[in-house]
């Protein structure tokens, strides 16, 4: 359902379970040991509901479980579901047992305690709240932005409730964030409200932020600029999304399938300029070509936004194993330098082996061949952007020395453990696994950067090799991109890659130790 998954899309996956253990969901209110105790009202998203028919029973006396009533129009219309009919049923079996004849204006209170209340969106006017009227809730619009407009009214109308709203989907509980409401997802296997985790609450670099139809037309017709009304929640160089992308079946017959989709609207995002606090449209098309190739998605197309504007100094790049980080940091360093922006690109990792086992100060030989196995990824992506061919004859020519090929591409290395002291001028630095640096070492290289430079540092949370370092929020990278100073500089810009483009096999085994990892760390 969701976000840019759109660009930026993600599919939720239900399970039904057996209606027999949907009856027992009141017994299990004791191992709700994982709810966010400053949370007193629940938000259930359609996707809990349809995973666990009696999810809305499992709270405790002095909780209110809320479901909008746009929840329950997507649950009638499952009804008749294939593969999602037989849990929507049961849920509806289960709502009328336990609720009987007692009206639902107002809220019932349940057997255990809980307040269940039936939250209906109300009419949207001029005199409704800013995040309100930024949603799109004309006929056919997202129903998601009902069921968001649903909470910003309950929490507008009962400002003290302390509200988590819960959700299966990644990409909606994203969108609930960016209104300001905490989040989590329900854990069917033990009948819990699990918190996100810290990967989950890392700045992504985009927001939503729809415009009304005649707002729209005018930033289209006035030169794809567009003066915010509320500049407090926009950070700099921040992506806005203000159009979603819109699909339909290719064959009506057949299910809604990435196979059997066809884009009829594409998304529509912006950057925020905070020097005169308006929505700029980008420069970056998905037909631009950056040294011979072009984004493959919409958060490649932000990436190269960032990475080929001088004005911005430091780019961030969180992603998935495969998602072109590298490969576009690099395009947009090799074609800039051609164009003599920079007049080099140095480059570097952390020389951290898988797991973090030891270091390169182990390996025999000079600099370049301790670390040349390590940078052996710029050499498969120089592939992409130049061909197999010519490279290889590098890699002949060369005696397959990776820095040295490296060089003849225009690239040398830059070593961060002798980098202090270093004014590095007019030139742009990529800095990969940069979530296995150390804050001493971001520091460093943050503080080398001369006038005239640009630093990119790229990485993925998920595969963190420090010792002693557990979770995201241990990374010093992940805390450089969190920190208000980062977020509010004009100089400074983020986007976090979602889709994974390397292989079907590669997004295959991410998503297997995704699996794995999060049942390690319950």
């Amino acid at each position: 359902m969701k976000l840019f998954q759109l660009m930026v899309c993600g599919l939720v996956f239900f399970t039904v379970f057996p209606s027999a253990r949907a009856t027992s969901i009141c017994d299990q209110a004791s191992k709700l040991a994982n709810f966010d105790s400053q949370a007193n009202v629940f938000f259930l998203d359609t996707n809990i509901l349809l995973t666990e028919p009696g999810a809305f029973l499992a709270f405790k006396k002095g909780e209110t479980v809320v479901i909008p009533q746009q929840v329950l129009i997507e649950l009638e219309k499952k009804k008749t579901n294939p593969e999602l009919g037989m849990a929507a049923r049961e849920f509806f079996r289960l709502f009328d047992s336990h609720t009987g004849n007692q009206l639902l204006r107002g809220g019932i209170t349940l057997n255990n305690g809980s307040k269940l209340l039936i939250q209906r969106l109300a009419p949207v006017n001029g005199r409704s709240s800013a995040d309100l009227r930024s949603l799109d809730l004309t006929p056919g619009s997202n129903p998601d932005n009902v069921i968001l407009g649903s909470m910003i009214q309950y929490r507008n109308q009962n400002p003290d409730a302390r509200i988590m709203f819960l959700s299966n989907d990644n990409a909606f509980r994203i969108q609930a964030r960016v209104f300001d409401f905490n989040v989590g997802r329900y854990n069917e296997q033990y009948n819990s409200v699990l918190p996100v985790t810290d990967e989950e609450l890392v700045y992504s670099g985009l927001k939503k932020n729809f415009l009304r139809q005649d707002d729209l037309e005018y930033f289209q017709g006035n030169q794809g600029v567009f003066k915010v009304q509320n500049p407090a929640g926009f950070y700099d160089n921040q992506f806005v999304l203000i159009r979603e992308q819109e699909v339909e079946k290719i064959n009506p017959a057949l299910e809604l399938t990435p196979e059997n989709t066809r884009v009829v609207v594409e998304p529509l995002v912006a950057r925020y300029r905070g020097s005169d606090q308006s929505l700029v449209k980008l420069n970056i098309k998905m037909s631009s070509v950056i040294e011979n190739i072009s984004p493959q998605n919409l958060e490649q197309r932000m990436g190269l936004e960032l990475l080929m504007d001088p004005s911005i100094t430091t780019v961030t790049l969180f992603g998935k194993a495969g998602s072109g980080k590298t490969l576009i940091s690099m395009a947009a360093a090799l074609q800039q330098k051609r164009k003599k922006v920079y007049n080099q690109i140095l480059y570097a990792k952390s020389y951290e082996k898988v797991g973090g086992e030891d270091k390169v100060g182990f390996l025999k030989g000079s600099y370049d061949d301790k670390t040349g196995p390590f940078h052996e990824s710029f050499l498969d992506n120089l592939e992409t952007i130049y061909g197999f061919e010519k490279v290889s004859a590098a890699k002949k020519r060369l005696n397959n020395q990776t820095n040295e090929i490296l060089r003849e591409f225009g690239m040398d290395n830059v070593n961060i453990l002798y980098s202090r002291g270093r004014s590095i001028v007019n030139s742009i630095i990529i800095i990969d696994e940069a979530q296995n640096l150390t804050a001493a070492e971001l520091k460093t290289l943050g503080t080398r950067v001369g006038k005239g430079s640009k630093l990119i540092l790229i990485g993925d949370l998920k595969q963190i090799d420090l010792a002693g370092v557990r979770g995201a929020s241990g990374s010093a990278f992940y805390k450089v991109v969190n920190s208000e100073a980062f977020k509010r500089s004009d100089l400074s810009g983020h986007i976090m890659l979602l889709g994974g483009l390397r292989s079907k096999t590669a997004d295959l085994f991410s998503d297997i130790f995704d699996e794995i990892e999060g049942v390690i760390k319950k």
